[in-house]
């Protein structure tokens, strides 16, 4: 039956609501609670709304009140680190999630405006084809527009499920598309005819069995003997952190994990890494402290990574940065050259650094703001530590996948110094360490995790934890770690494959039957 572009319908009250809740709900796929089915229902949700023939703006809208829900479900954690050690009372740091939660939204807006092309598609297309690709174009969007935000993204709640053995091949996004077009294909057994939900089911079938047949295949392999390491998780606590007065017990809380008498298996380790800043201070005015490890590392034959503060004598630039210790290295050297020197490339807005923030001193008085902004390193990102090639990343930056791959296949294993004690207690923590995961998925190595208070870990190149502690005690979690050699395909195209396959996932229908109507 024939039915003309201008027939319209119209949103309810009831049709955003439950857009909104199936944002909200997203949250539930991810770490901790990991109820992965939510990560098919709640796309599913905004597929089926987005079947009806609406106006571009409410499409628009839709997409919108959706985006409010899925990061005010999955994002409200950023409360924790404004109020109670960003200093903004309850109010400010609540009224500054919701203005982040709103603008973040706005890149669903991507998803409403792509979908509106495909009113003109059939159901089946649009649910299996069409809408999966906006999906992952949304999500890729999103993962780079004003230095991204890859947080949230669907396929990183399915780490411990079949689907995951693809992200070796596609990356992450990759297993979004994947989910998405689960979710089309769950919205198409419900509403489809019988040849659609027989469609349907078959690609549900094999889309599983496939994943389970990749997850045999070891994409890379050993490129020596394990080593043996050690991740030192002080749980200093945030509130002190940043304080002069504390500066001394706070190192001692890192070197009191090195004592060989109470935590043995440091000293029998290969590499020892402390987590980002657990140096509240410069190398270069430190050297009460690293003297005295260099002395220790170079006595017990072990190599230290230290996270804390470079300087660049020439530009005064601060870097966020991890030192390597040991050997025939000389701290006072790499702390004047910068050599043995990672520090943090992908920075965070409104954290790290601060647009202006000379002319916002006067809001000093509502929240704390940094003292000077942290400079972007453009230095190496691969450091030589233990004998191996590592590549290095601090914080948040193991989030983006792309970039995670550079320094590869050269680099046999990956290492991540965090400190997310800026959100102690909240779904933060959980969430960043099932990002990790995938990291180590996608490149097949080994990811080394350490953190002030969790989740310090080490994951396999399946992205399995092999060793972990609980969060927010002081402790040293030891292992062993295999460094490994050679590219999974992703490494080797990164998103060059999964983002023009969506393009013309999308493009082609589109195409092929532009101006014809379908009821």
């Amino acid at each position: 039956m024939l039915s003309f572009r201008n027939s319209r319908e119209s949103l309810s009250k009831i049709d955003y609501l439950l857009a909104l809740l199936a944002g909200a709900s997203m949250a539930l796929a991810f770490a901790p609670l990991e109820w992965r089915v939510f990560a098919f229902f709640a796309p599913a949700v905004l597929f089926w709304l987005n079947l009806k023939a609406l106006p571009t703006k409410q499409r628009l809208w839709l997409a919108w009140v959706f985006g409010v829900g899925m990061f005010a479900g999955g994002a409200h954690w950023i409360y924790v680190s404004i109020h109670f050690f960003g200093g903004a009372n309850s109010l400010i740091a609540g009224l500054m999630v919701a203005i982040f939660v709103v603008i973040m939204a706005l890149l669903l807006l991507v998803f409403g405006w792509l979908a509106a092309y495909t009113a003109h598609l059939p159901q089946a297309v649009r649910l299996l084809v069409a809408f999966p690709a906006i999906w992952v174009l949304t999500e890729w969007f999103r993962g780079w527009f004003l230095t991204g935000f890859p947080w949230l993204f669907v396929g990183s709640s399915q780490i411990d499920t079949w689907l995951a053995h693809y992200a070796p091949i596609t990356g992450v996004l990759g297993v979004s598309w994947l989910v998405a077009v689960g979710a089309g294909a769950l919205v198409l057994l419900v509403l489809g005819s019988l040849r659609e939900r027989l469609i349907a089911s078959v690609l549900a079938v094999v889309t599983v069995a496939g994943g389970f047949g990749l997850g045999q295949i070891r994409w890379t392999e050993p490129a020596g003997e394990p080593l043996f390491v050690s991740m030192l998780q002080g749980n200093v606590d945030q509130l002190t952190k940043w304080s002069r007065e504390f500066r001394n017990d706070n190192i001692q809380a890192y070197l009191d994990l090195m004592d060989g008498d109470k935590y043995p298996n440091v000293e029998s380790s290969h590499l020892v890494i402390w987590p980002e800043t657990a140096l509240a201070d410069s190398f270069q005015q430190s050297d009460d402290v690293m003297l005295p490890l260099q002395d220790w590392a170079r006595e017990a034959k072990v190599d230290v990574l230290v996270g804390g503060f470079h300087i660049n004598r020439d530009t005064e630039a601060v870097y966020n940065a991890v030192m390597v210790v040991g050997g025939e290295r000389d701290v006072e050297i790499s702390a004047n050259t910068g050599e043995h020197v990672y520090a943090k490339q992908h920075l965070v807005p409104f954290s790290e650094y601060i647009p202006l923030l000379k002319y916002l001193r006067f809001l000093e008085h509502i929240v704390k703001l940094p003292y000077d902004n942290v400079t972007a390193w453009e230095g190496t990102n691969t450091l030589t530590v233990a004998g191996q090639p590592m590549r290095m990343s601090v914080c948040y930056e193991d989030a983006y996948a792309e970039e995670m791959i550079a320094g590869l296949p050269q680099a046999t294993m990956l290492v991540n110094v965090s400190n997310d004690g800026w959100f102690t207690g909240s779904i933060e923590p959980a969430q960043h360490a099932e990002i990790a995961r995938m990291r180590a998925l996608e490149t097949g190595r080994y990811l080394l995790r350490a953190t002030n208070n969790g989740v310090s870990a080490i994951i396999d190149d399946k992205g399995k934890v092999t060793a972990t502690a609980e969060p927010r005690i002081a402790t040293v979690i030891s292992g062993y770690a295999t460094p490994m050699q050679g590219a999974t395909p992703y490494v080797q195209v990164g998103n060059w494959l999964i983002i023009p396959l969506m393009f013309i996932l999308l493009g082609v229908p589109l195409l092929l039957l532009r101006g014809k109507f379908y009821s």
